[in-house]
């Protein structure tokens, strides 16, 4: 009888197996991927965010995956057992139970976003026209008067950082300046719960600010990542279940959102985050033309370093979390892996003969906010 065991194990397996393959082949079309993200996936999302926010305050994520490795151990333990007393029919069922599990949960992440990562394009307002130089001063100034505002608003920490604001208010604020996209249809019209990590000291190491895991609709946060970081990094993870699953994509969503916000602390998490590209344009400026820049309050350079300095200090696995994040992200389709969070960043061009920019990706979400 324990044969019957072995083979309907397999089947099951086999079974996920085949829709885990069959949905990798579907996501290869974009029109496919789009209506997959836009229903099954849609759906789905929906429907297990009710269930994750049951347990406001735990993350899911992390009780599923320790359940899974200790009933792995266990499993493991028994099979071997097993084995030494020669019921080796017992002894593979236990194996196969634990290859059932890791399988079923590929699978519910295959149906619950995969596609995703081969959508369309996102529809952003990016600002499309070449920038004159005469306007880089004006444009410069435009920001460094609401950095200053933004200081002028906030509290910070001895070590330059901004104070701790709780993450549910922060939660609060974010979804609030996602109303920016309510009318879009290409998000969905649903957030999925955001939950802090117990085992966030493990994933500093990592260098790893968010975990977003979509069977169970929950993005998850690393509480000690550096408070200036933390808007844009909660507005990242919440992106990505909102149907965005590429990390660029994931991060330029995160950065109009909180750009176009009312709040000063999510403001200033973007312009901690993306100072540079500011500072690009200001320097193609003239040396008689830097003294009409506006001067910006010493507190954004002191944050800016405290959190280089913070992710130095915590280092100590990231060589580690790069390579798995890598693999997973070129897995999903993203030929880039990790090179994919920094998209948008440098693709500016500056024309010294007409002296004129042409706006990286990220300078046209600036671009697009000023000229509104």
């Amino acid at each position: 009888m324990k044969i019957f065991g072995i083979i309907r194990r397999a089947i099951f397996i086999f079974l996920l197996v085949a829709i885990i393959i069959v949905w990798a082949v579907l996501k290869t079309n974009e029109n496919v991927a789009e209506v997959i993200t836009q229903t099954v996936a849609k759906g789905y999302g929906k429907g297990l965010s009710y269930v994750s926010a049951l347990a406001p305050h735990v993350s899911l994520t992390e009780l599923l995956f320790v359940l899974i490795v200790v009933l792995s151990i266990c499993l493991i333990v028994l099979a071997i057992r097993d084995f030494i007393k020669f019921r080796p029919f017992k002894a593979i069922c236990r194996l196969l139970d634990i290859a059932l599990m890791v399988v079923t949960v590929i699978a519910l992440y295959s149906v619950s976003c995969e596609a995703a990562y081969n959508r369309k394009k996102m529809p952003l307002p990016y600002y499309q026209e070449i920038v004159k130089h005469d306007q880089f001063v004006p444009i410069y100034n435009y920001f460094a008067n609401d950095i200053n505002t933004c200081i002028d608003s906030l509290e910070f920490n001895e070590n330059g950082d901004v104070k701790e604001m709780p993450l549910n208010d922060l939660v609060k604020e974010i979804k609030e300046a996602y109303k920016i996209i309510n009318n879009n249809p290409y998000f969905y019209n649903h957030f999925g719960n955001v939950k802090p990590m117990l085992s966030s000291f493990l994933y500093r190491e990592f260098q790893i600010t968010g975990v977003t895991f979509n069977p169970l609709a929950e993005a998850n946060i690393n509480t000690l990542n550096t408070h200036s970081d933390m808007p844009l990094t909660v507005a990242h993870e919440l992106a990505h279940t909102k149907g965005v699953m590429r990390e660029d994509d994931a991060n330029k969503l995160a950065f109009y959102v909180c750009l176009n916000s009312d709040s000063p602390y999510l403001r200033y998490s973007v312009y901690c985050g993306y100072f540079d590209q500011l500072e690009v344009i200001a320097s193609y400026l003239k040396d008689d033309e830097k003294p009409s820049l506006v001067t910006i309050k010493p507190e954004l350079y002191k944050t800016r370093s405290y959190v280089y300095s913070y992710w130095k200090k915590h280092d100590l696995l990231r060589n580690i979390g790069d390579f798995f994040n890598n693999l997973y992200i070129k897995s999903s389709g993203v030929e880039e892996g990790t090179a994919s969070y920094t998209i948008g960043t440098n693709d500016y061009e500056y024309d010294d003969t007409v002296n004129e920019l042409s706006p990286s990706t990220y300078q046209s979400l600036f671009l697009e906010k000023y000229y509104r």
